[in-house]
């Protein structure tokens, strides 16, 4: 394969599975920008096993697979597959701390199975590996302290990670997996794979969109405090608010309907953040 067709591969599975973290990296000045791109295909990498694998069992032989390239990497090896040798090369590069990498396969393991999420602290602690983990890598790519890079990247995980939740409820429910707790929001899990938006459904899904709103308020003044250069990794929590307004449009039934946006309202709103510092 040659050198092209490998960037290919790796810009196109970061663009498909994780959008809005694409976008922001492309962003990004050199070498950074190629950096955030291996890093977000690998992030996107573990959303495609979990999204594809027809059984668990497949799904968590390619999670697998990662864990031991991110041991081979560690020790100085390559592992001969472009994406992996890509991350390889930013974690040398970058100094990046190979368990973080592996804490995020190994949190990827609960979206193969159909075990409900417990409790408010058990999707705490997945979002913190799943969606805070790849905008902590992000920000010490640019150059934040590790300390004020996990401060941070907490919030902006748990407020990111909520809101793709609900925008692709639907795509859990199908698959019978129910990745928001439920015993805290007055709903069943029956009512939850029977697709039906109940009173108490839609009062979850508001409940939850307040959350993400409020946190994301108290997280502007921090990224507002960020260089320019450093905010590129905080970009795509410009997308919350526009996910929210489709999310809770009266119209659209939470758990049949999923939210998207247009590839265009990425663009801008990315490109327009950027340019302005306002998330």
């Amino acid at each position: 394969m040659t050198q092209s067709a490998s960037t290919a591969e790796i810009i196109a599975v970061a663009r498909a599975y994780e959008p809005e973290r694409y976008l922001a990296a492309t962003l990004a000045a050199e070498p950074e920008r190629t950096a955030l791109i291996a890093l977000t295909a690998f992030a996107a990498d573990l959303c495609r096993i979990t999204e594809t694998a027809t059984e668990p069992l497949l799904g968590e032989i390619r999670l697998q697979w990662w864990r031991d390239s991110l041991d081979t990497i560690q020790s100085g090896g390559r592992i001969g597959a472009p994406l992996a040798d890509a991350l390889g090369d930013v974690i040398v590069s970058q100094r990046l701390p190979v368990p973080l990498l592996i804490a995020m396969t190994e949190a990827r393991a609960f979206d193969l199975y159909d075990d409900p999420m417990a409790d408010t602290a058990a999707l705490d602690g997945y979002l913190a590996k799943t969606e805070a983990l790849p905008f902590e890598l992000a920000l010490r790519i640019l150059g934040v302290p590790a300390g004020d890079a996990s401060a941070l990247a907490r919030p902006a995980g748990r407020a990111f990670g909520m809101t793709r939740l609900l925008a692709r409820l639907p795509v859990s429910l199908a698959r019978g997996h129910v990745p928001v707790p439920l015993a805290v929001q007055h709903v069943t899990l029956e009512v939850m794979l029977a697709g039906t938006a109940t009173p108490a459904v839609r009062d979850m899904i508001a409940t939850m969109s307040t959350d993400i709103s409020t946190t994301l308020a108290t997280l502007r003044p921090q990224i507002a405090a960020l260089s320019k250069t450093q905010r590129v990794a905080m970009l795509p929590l410009a997308m919350i608010t526009p996910y929210l307004k489709v999310i809770g449009a009266p119209q659209r039934n939470p758990l049949r309907d999923i939210a998207d946006l247009a590839p265009l309202t990425r663009v801008w709103r990315s490109g327009w953040a950027h340019l302005t510092g306002r998330i």
